[in-house]
């Protein structure tokens, strides 16, 4: 064998030893269900803010019945999210994905995704209890005057960002490590609001000042790995492509 064809052996032995490595980033970065999840977060908070924020001001004015009748609903929203969380959410969260990726067929990293969320909600369950109870908490106090409500993104970061952590931390080697972006985002913008106030909104739109950072750095961190998976799918095409006679063909692809 020449020099030049065990240089070229050795480099597509190379590119063989590489395909799972790309398949693993290429799986862990197929963030297009975040998205979704968001959209189903984002439904969620303004079902348990809004409820929450009714039923004080229901109860602060006088009208017992319009509280008891809103803290009905409010419970039984509190009741989905937590079937939502613990049971149903992996069972959604894999058919959004089937549905997102159907054209680029199955990839798997050994363990899914929603198997290790589930284990995080399931184990320590005391989180997602803790996360709603902060929520109903910090729209009650906000409404009663105890926490103003110009600090509603800051004060919401110190249970946030920690929620964010845990769920990151439990998803890592599954999950896009992208994701991190999101905490540190939302911490930054909370520091940075206390600072600087850069953006705000006032009035009846106060409500904004958490919805946009949380939702918009979500956005953004599920976009910065959902580019890093097509660099990682164009990568592993290329490298199924070199071997003679087509034998490697990379996993997730039909």
């Amino acid at each position: 064998m020449t020099r030049g064809a065990e240089k070229q052996t050795d480099a597509q032995d190379q590119d063989i030893r590489e395909i799972p490595t790309w398949v693993r980033r290429y799986a862990e970065n197929r963030t297009l269900p975040v998205v979704a999840n968001l959209v189903i977060f984002l439904v969620g908070f303004l079902g348990i803010g809004g409820l929450s924020y009714l039923t004080a001001w229901a109860y602060v004015s006088g009208h017992r019945e319009l509280a008891a009748v809103s803290m009905l609903f409010l419970a039984a929203i509190l009741v989905f999210w937590l079937w939502y969380s613990f049971v149903g959410g992996a069972a959604i969260t894999r058919r959004i994905t089937e549905r997102l990726y159907r054209a680029e067929g199955q990839v798997s990293t050994g363990v899914s995704p929603e198997m290790v969320g589930r284990e995080a909600w399931t184990r320590f369950p005391v989180v997602g209890f803790l996360f709603m109870f902060c929520i109903v908490a910090h729209v009650g106090l906000g409404f009663m005057g105890v926490l103003p409500i110009r600090y509603m993104q800051p004060v919401s970061a110190l249970y946030v960002v920690p929620l964010l952590l845990y769920l990151g931390t439990k998803m890592r080697g599954v999950g896009s490590p992208f994701m991190f972006l999101w905490p540190a985002l939302f911490g930054l913008h909370a520091i940075l609001f206390l600072v600087w106030s850069p953006i705000r909104f006032g009035a009846k739109l106060e409500m904004l000042n958490m919805l946009v950072p949380m939702m918009g750095y979500g956005l953004l961190s599920a976009l910065a790995g959902h580019i890093y998976s097509r660099i990682a799918l164009r990568r592993l095409k290329a490298l199924a492509a070199s071997p003679p006679g087509g034998d490697v063909v990379e996993e997730g692809e039909q």
